[in-house]
């Protein structure tokens, strides 16, 4: 039987800490979207963010993967280029740096967290016959689809009516599909003895980034709440 590849609903304690997560998130985001340095703020993270997946992308081409999946990852990786020039063309418009052609640094806890999943893709890449291309796809996986409940919330939040909605929008669309051919990937790549390592390495990836989730919601809200009090300063 193929693994279910969709994150389990959580339950107990799991449960209580993505509602205050959640809770913390949208306030964060009325913070930072109530000054235009917060604004700033969030189009530099989605763009970072897509910098930082870009070279993954890069990085993993450079090794030898199969013909079908190279020609999957250059799609893949064209998408995450528009979306970096999309968030810097937004970002100069709303005053922000014009882009440098260096990719920005993710904040500590976005590299402490990437610090760990390789350290965890290390460990299980020799349990697959594909070896370290599936933990790979494995960590892609889950963070297109933690990417795609960020953008999900952050659309509702903000409303098609807010200017950055068609940005994020679109964004969203192309981080779905790119859940679904992550998905594919793995469902291709993993033979079905291997099925319990990869179920085992997707919850470990899971408990990763839910162990920084309180944190990095905190910062984002305290965040905000410095940039739109700073004016008034």
């Amino acid at each position: 039987m193929p693994i279910d590849l969709q994150p389990p609903p959580p339950r107990g304690w799991a449960a209580r800490q993505a509602r205050w997560v959640a809770r913390i998130k949208c306030a964060a985001l009325r913070q930072l979207h109530a000054s235009a340095a917060g604004e700033r703020l969030l189009l530099r993270v989605y763009l970072i963010g897509e910098e930082a997946t870009e070279i993954a992308l890069a990085s993993d081409l450079a090794g030898t993967p199969p013909d079908w999946l190279a020609r999957q990852m250059e799609h893949h990786l064209a998408d995450e280029r528009r979306h970096a020039a999309a968030f810097a063309a937004e970002l100069a418009a709303r005053g922000g740096p014009a882009p440098s052609g260096e990719p920005g640094r993710p904040d500590l806890l976005s590299r402490r967290k990437i610090a760990q999943w390789r350290e965890l893709a290390q460990r299980y890449g020799g349990q697959f016959g594909a070896g370290m291309i599936v933990p790979a796809f494995a960590i892609g996986l889950c963070a297109e689809q933690m990417a795609s409940r960020v953008l999900q919330r952050h659309c509702a939040l903000i409303g098609a009516g807010h200017p950055l909605h068609p940005l994020l929008a679109g964004v969203l669309a192309d981080e779905d599909r790119h859940v679904r051919l992550c998905s594919h990937t793995l469902e291709r790549l993993v033979a079905p003895q291997e099925q319990p390592a990869l179920a085992s390495l997707l919850e470990r990836i899971r408990a990763i980034d839910r162990s920084w989730g309180v944190t990095g919601a905190i910062g984002m809200y305290l965040a905000g709440l410095a940039l739109r009090l700073r004016p008034a300063a």
